[in-house]
């Protein structure tokens, strides 16, 4: 056991290992990728010098120079708005309009700080400048750019204003001419946004502007060039992160599920929502982009940018220290990419149905809908139609109403959200319904079987809202076989009372009448006539006790017998009837055991009948128990009831049935080869029920047992 957990500990460690190693890798072969980077976007043709933005920079910058020009010219302390702002829009302006004018045009250079001027005007010579040029003014008004080093400036631009107004590209380099020329005719200054068509035309001079190769500032024009740089870089750039993300998420789908689930931290992110993972999905991906768009330009160049310089404004770093950062911040991307994997490859090993259901909010609420419109279907499918249902009707009232007030409360969606929890209810209602019209089939089919007179109909399915009336059906149909068996079983007591009486009554008296027909002969001598009148006594003894046991039966089954209910010592009783049947239980060879209290049992009784009800058992022992057995005869006197059985082991093997047994003219041998009515226990029994007693019998083998039970 101690090997199988080392080498469980050891594989974890293992898997964990490999995980970090290709995670690891994948940064390093993205570090890798820098120069390949570089050297595919060097080669790509894109001018920041050529782009909308700087072309509306140059035109706002001229207007610049034509204001500097004019302040030189008149000596007047003249506003922009005084200058610039055509005549017959310039009167009835407020101050609010003048001002902000003002403020807009004076804070301009500042978005341009490494943009250096130089103008002319054509008609009076008139210059100005901001940056440190060496140039000289040609007869004409022109520009002589020969002193102008290309090695210092990466771009610069001679524009001619004429005295119409038309701007003429001169001389330029570090952008195409013709491109240049064309956008300066289409774009609008970018310095007055709304005032563009309320400035007056730039006329009549000439203005050099030029970028110098080493930008002192972080302006637009900085920002524009760095832009564009990471555009670039930035699509380069993400083509091979996207193949580090391919090579990581093919990685990790190749490790087994089984292993997957021991790397550190799967179990976690496995528990995070789907829609969680989504934005966390989502954010990876953006950050993906911002690292290809701008950390990769950053670590290249090694100057700070949108990215990293975001966070290190004040602090110069080294280039390894970016590619340090470079490498951790891939590191976090790949890792989350992996991990992205291993969810996906986690989706698919437990179902999506049930990552649906258990690991999306979206799928748990459904879900919980579901359980709840399950809940509800079957609440009302086991609803209890005698009683009044007000709570559970008001509660699915107030339920309904709340959600409804929820989906309206999403404006316009909400339209669509009824219509959909229309839909589904309508779906749901259809389904109840078509439930409780099958199951009611199912109930009047088997009311049809059950009318037929098919007792034995069975209902297997649950019936829903009609269980109670499946169980009154049930119970309705086993009254219906009970009566019907009661009938075919007094029907058939009715025959055998009638075969047995006739019998029992036949034999007796076919002996009676042989008898006297043998009496009425004249030559009978008197010791034959004495024997022929002893048994005719003995047939009408007989035939009496059984009209007599008859009537007694009979009477005891209506309930048409007056009780003398009077103390009764049941012990005394007993042993007075064992005293009297002395003679028949000699003759019978039989053993009595005695189990009696010494003190008497006293209880409210009629003597006689239960006198009646003893001498009747110990009779049927006597008759029916084994020659030379022991009979037990018990009496127990409990602290609220008294017990008295009589045990004994039967002649013939006991093949009838006990509960029959105690029925009228039933004997425990069938041939009735027995002198007796049959109707012994059928008298005790109903003697002993009419007192309030319990009457049982039990057998074990061929043990016989009757147990008479009193309550005091």
């Amino acid at each position: 056991m101690d090997t199988k957990l080392k080498s469980s500990k050891f594989g974890k460690v293992i898997i964990n290992l490999i995980a970090i190693i290709l995670v690891v890798i994948t940064s390093i072969g993205m570090l890798a990728s820098y120069k390949a980077i570089d050297k595919i976007a060097s080669g790509k043709d894109k001018n920041y010098f050529q782009s909308y933005e700087f072309i509306r920079a140059l035109s706002g910058m001229s207007y610049n120079s034509l204001y500097d020009i004019a302040k030189k010219s008149t000596n007047d302390d003249i506003t922009p708005y005084d200058l610039l702002v055509k005549d017959d829009i310039r009167y009835g302006k407020d101050l609010d309009y003048i001002n902000n004018f003002n403020t807009r045009f004076q804070s301009y250079t500042q978005r341009y700080l490494n943009l250096e001027y130089f103008a002319v005007s054509t008609k009076d010579k008139v210059t100005t400048s901001n940056g440190n040029f060496d140039i000289k003014v040609l007869e004409n008004g022109d520009i002589d750019i020969a002193p102008i080093d290309t090695d210092y400036y990466q771009f610069y631009i001679v524009i001619n204003y004429d005295d119409l107004g038309k701007a003429i590209v001169k001389d330029i380099y570090g952008a195409d001419k013709n491109i240049v020329q064309k956008q300066i005719y289409e774009v609008t200054p970018s310095l007055f946004g709304g005032y563009y068509n309320e400035l007056v035309e730039i006329k009549n001079i000439n203005v050099l502007l030029a970028i110098p190769r080493e930008l002192n500032y972080y302006d637009n024009i900085s920002e524009g060039i760095n832009n564009l740089q990471n555009e670039i870089y930035g699509e380069i750039a993400f083509v091979f992160a996207l193949i580090g993300v391919a090579f990581i998420i093919i990685s990790a789908l190749l490790i087994p599920y089984n292993k997957a689930k021991e790397i550190v931290g799967f179990r976690a992110i496995s528990k995070i929502k789907f829609e969680i993972g989504c934005i966390m999905g989502g954010l990876t991906l953006a950050l993906t982009l911002a690292a290809s768009m701008f950390m990769v330009n950053e670590c290249i160049k090694g100057v700070p940018g949108n990215f990293i310089g975001a966070f290190f404004k004040e602090i110069t770093l080294s280039h390894s220290t970016y590619y340090a950062i470079n490498f951790i911040v891939w590191l976090i991307i790949f890792s989350l990419y992996f991990y992205a994997a291993l969810v996906v490859k986690h989706i698919f090993k437990i179902g999506v149905k049930k990552y649906f259901i258990t690991s999306t909010i979206v799928g748990g609420i459904i879900a919980f809908a579901f359980r709840y419109t399950k809940e509800t279907i079957k609440t009302l499918s086991e609803i209890d139609l005698s009683e009044k249902n007000n709570k559970l009707i008001f509660k699915i009232v107030a339920i309904n109403a709340v959600i409804l007030a929820f989906i309206c409360s999403i404006w316009l969606f909400g339209i669509i959200g009824v219509i959909i929890y229309s839909v589904v209810i309508f779906i749901l209602i259809r389904k109840y319904a078509d439930e409780i019209s099958s199951k009611y089939r199912i109930l009047t089919n088997a009311t049809k079987k059950i009318a037929e007179g098919n007792l034995d109909v069975e209902i297997h399915e649950d019936l829903g809202v009609f269980e109670p009336l499946k169980d009154d059906l049930e119970r309705i149909q086993s009254g219906f076989k009970r009566a019907v068996e009661e009938e075919v079983k007094s029907q058939k007591m009715k025959t055998d009372l009638i075969s047995n009486v006739s019998h029992d009554l036949k034999t007796p008296l076919t002996s009676i009448i042989t008898y006297i027909d043998l009496l009425k002969e004249e030559n009978l001598s008197d010791e034959k006539r004495n024997q022929y009148l002893d048994t005719l006594d003995r047939k009408a003894q007989r035939l009496q006790y059984l009209i007599e046991d008859l009537f007694e039966v009979s009477k005891a089954s209506s309930g048409n017998i007056t009780l003398n209910i009077e103390s009764v010592d049941v012990v005394s009783l007993m042993k007075q009837t064992l005293l009297e049947l002395e003679d028949k239980i000699q003759n019978s060879s039989l053993a009595i055991r005695t189990n009696f209290s010494k003190e008497k049992v006293i209880l409210q009784l009629d003597s006689f009948r239960t006198f009646r009800v003893f001498e009747n058992l110990v009779s049927n022992i006597t008759k029916y128990a084994l020659e030379n057995t022991r009979v037990y005869i018990d009496i127990f006197d409990e602290n609220n009831s008294v017990e008295i059985i009589l045990k004994n082991i039967a002649k013939e093997e006991i093949k009838f049935d006990v509960n029959n047994i105690v029925e009228r003219f039933v004997r425990g041998d069938e041939s009735r080869n027995t002198e007796g009515s049959g109707l012994g226990l059928a008298i005790a029994k109903s003697f002993v029920e009419l007192q309030g007693g319990t009457f049982n019998i039990e057998v074990d083998g061929d043990l016989f047992k009757v147990i008479i039970k009193f309550n005091k």
